[in-house]
């Protein structure tokens, strides 16, 4: 996996712990370039089209250059394909990181009411990204003037919306530009205007540094001089099966009804819709505290009909209302249904890592003894054509290449791609046979979002809701 340099929170992170958090390259396979020049292993990206048809194909651009030249070179040419509408689409970029950065002042900032927001909506308004975030990425692209390459282009030039756009957001989330939120579109594009890198090690050596680094940020605090740091924060591997909220505590309980502890305040780390936690609440209305009732996570509103008073007994008043003055969440409130963006299924991707293969590089349109890009990219049309979203050749020495697809490769495809003696490593389908309706990649966007589909950073509010 790559990290973005200007995420400022993984850089504080390690540069907070040297000792263990090491940076390396993106994308590194591990080797070191040849003395002599030659590339043993595939580099560049390509963009692929299906039916041998390539829209861009960097490891066959200028074979006569030496390479330094060649890292210039190819830049030039991408950008004189793509020609104004990347450059509109890199402006609007730096524009939406320096519109970001000032997040990062405000998380600083503790001291002002202004900076703390009630959930994402009101801090995209805060930092002028409201606008991308509410319409569909086809429709930001609409607005900045980027081309939808219906007309007549110059000989040699691109559609960037539909080549590298496009199998961009298909790569990264599998899913078109039309289908995009506009704001992750962008997002999507960041790290054409910084610095990439990887942790050495892989990124789960973030979470094992995060432990040790607040565990010595607690001993060195004034709450950690009594020396009980080490068992104040502490790190437990459970699966989580329920959560429930009583009138003091939070109630932690494993998938078998064990208790996993109390606590004051819960994080969830991870979507709703892929959590397989049960979220419920004892009744503060006075009813039977043994029956439990599922947790008000969208909120908690008074009942404005004016024809559903019970004191009154309606308009009129003079009699008792229709509904009593309580239900299971409190006087006279009610629990309004959570927004599709927390009950939206996920987008199913499959990861395939091979080994042995001998890459079919000819069934692609590819000279067999190369070059060959080592990143492959699809359009649209590739991947309706192929079945599958990004294939990358992680050794070409050793015959080791991954693939996403939104549906598992079955063998006759995979012997297509990579011969009869390939040897099947890892396969994981997110979202798949082995998920259900819990699982998948990323979230499906389904375009713009209204304002009122998000969801607050405080899910559970149990001060509200017991009075």
């Amino acid at each position: 996996s790559i990290v973005y340099g200007g995420n400022r929170l993984v850089v504080e992170m390690m540069d907070g712990d040297p000792e263990n958090l090491e940076r390396g390259e993106p994308m590194n396979t591990g080797k070191r370039d040849p003395e002599d020049g030659s590339e043993e292993e595939p580099s560049g990206l390509g963009i692929y089209d299906g039916e041998g048809r390539w829209a861009l194909d960097t490891a066959s651009l200028f074979p006569y250059l030496p390479r330094p030249l060649r890292r210039i070179a190819v830049p030039l040419y991408t950008l004189w394909r793509y020609n104004l509408d990347y450059l509109r689409l890199r402006r609007a970029v730096a524009d939406a990181v320096a519109s970001f950065e000032h997040i990062y002042a405000m998380l600083n900032d503790t001291s002002s009411d202004v900076t703390y927001f009630p959930g994402p909506a009101e801090m995209w308004e805060a930092v002028g990204l409201d606008g991308p975030s509410r319409v569909s990425y086809g429709d930001l692209l609409d607005a900045l003037g980027v081309s939808r390459c219906d007309g007549p282009r110059l000989p040699g030039a691109g559609c960037l919306r539909d080549e590298l756009l496009a199998a961009t957001t298909i790569n990264t989330y599998g899913q078109d530009p039309d289908g995009m939120n506009g704001l992750v579109g962008l997002v999507s594009h960041v790290p054409v205007e910084g610095e990439l890198f990887s942790v050495v090690g892989g990124n789960h050596r973030l979470m094992e540094s995060a432990m040790r680094q607040a565990r010595k940020s607690y001993d060195e605090s004034d709450c950690g001089q009594d020396g009980g740091g080490g068992d104040r924060v502490r790190w437990h591997t459970a699966t989580v099966g329920s959560v429930v909220g009583t009138e003091d505590t939070l109630d932690v309980y494993s998938e078998d009804g064990d208790v996993l502890g109390q606590f004051d305040a819960v994080i969830l780390a991870t979507p709703l819709q892929q959590a397989r936690i049960d979220f419920l609440v004892e009744s503060p209305g006075g009813l039977d505290g043994s029956v439990l009732h599922p947790m008000p996570l969208a909120g908690l509103h008074p009942n404005l009909d004016p024809d559903d008073d019970g004191e009154r007994g309606g308009e009129g008043g003079g009699g008792e209302g229709r509904r009593s003055e309580s239900n299971e969440h409190g006087r006279r409130l009610f629990a309004p249904p959570l927004p599709p963006v927390a009950t939206d299924p996920y987008v199913s991707v499959v990861t395939t890592v091979v080994s042995n293969a001998t890459f079919n590089a000819s069934h692609l349109g590819l000279p067999p003894a190369g070059p060959w890009p080592r990143t492959i990219l699809v359009t649209a049309r590739g991947r309706d054509l192929e079945g599958i979203s990004t294939l990358t050749i992680l050794s070409k020495a050793r015959g080791l290449v991954k693939t996403f697809s939104t549906r598992e490769l079955g063998l006759e495809k995979r012997t297509e791609l990579f011969g009869p003696d390939h040897v099947v490593e890892y396969e994981q389908a997110w979202g798949g046979r082995d998920s259900g309706r819990h699982g998948g990649s990323v979230p499906s966007f389904a375009g713009g979002r209204p304002r009122d589909d998000s969801m607050p950073y405080l899910l559970y509010d149990g001060g509200s809701h017991w009075g």
